[in-house]
């Protein structure tokens, strides 16, 4: 995903926390991940699990849209999506994974990226406001989020569930390969061995 930046939109107004797509990041948050979770291992909900999901990954295209269109990008929500993505995928690929959805070791590679990138990213810190999303990131979000729908549909009595299962695996196997990709790519600019000179248009690889 694209992460947002105040100078990225210089006709924008930036302004403090309490701005609608900030709400919205924050229902994605608090809302929609607990319940997530709830109905993957509390209930065989599956085909409304996965409408959960299209809304969740809906709320992330929808928040940074709105802040945008109506000038509220703000310092507050460039820091706050893209913790509510990372947080929302992990717990919900942490519940798929209890509940046998999912193979621990794809889980393992986005938790490994994810904490490397973390501690690569405080000692780098000052380059962090300078990245953003590249293609490898961009197309990995989007391959997760079409993955996690298929492998719970495969898992429900729904006509061609042996299929999205597959459709699902594969997808979300590329999309692990991709997360590597874009972590290796921002713990390389991040630690500045890929040029000294960043803006806010520089891709993580």
């Amino acid at each position: 995903m694209t992460q947002l930046q105040p100078t990225d939109f210089p006709e924008a107004q930036v302004r403090g926390w309490a701005t609608v797509p900030n709400a919205i990041t924050l229902v994605r948050l608090v809302v929609c991940v607990p319940l997530i979770a709830w109905l993957v291992l509390g209930t065989d909900q599956r085909l409304w699990t996965a409408v959960a999901l299209v809304v969740f990954g809906a709320t992330d295209w929808v928040d940074g849209f709105l802040a945008r269109r109506t000038g509220t990008v703000s310092d507050v929500g460039i820091w706050l999506d893209p913790l509510a993505d990372r947080l929302g995928i992990l717990v919900v690929l942490a519940a798929m994974v209890l509940a046998d959805l999912l193979p621990w070791w794809m889980l393992a590679v986005i938790l490994v990226v994810d904490a490397a990138v973390f501690v690569v990213g405080l000692v780098g810190r000052s380059r962090m406001g300078l990245m953003r999303a590249s293609w490898a990131g961009k197309a990995r979000t989007a391959l997760i989020m079409v993955a996690l729908p298929a492998l719970l549909l495969g898992d429900s009595p729904v006509t061609g569930a042996d299929v999205l299962e597959v459709v699902g695996t594969l997808t979300f196997g590329v999309g692990c390969l991709l997360h590597l990709v874009a972590g290796v790519g921002y713990m390389l600019r991040l630690a500045g061995h890929r040029g000294d000179e960043l803006t806010t248009r520089t891709p993580l690889v």
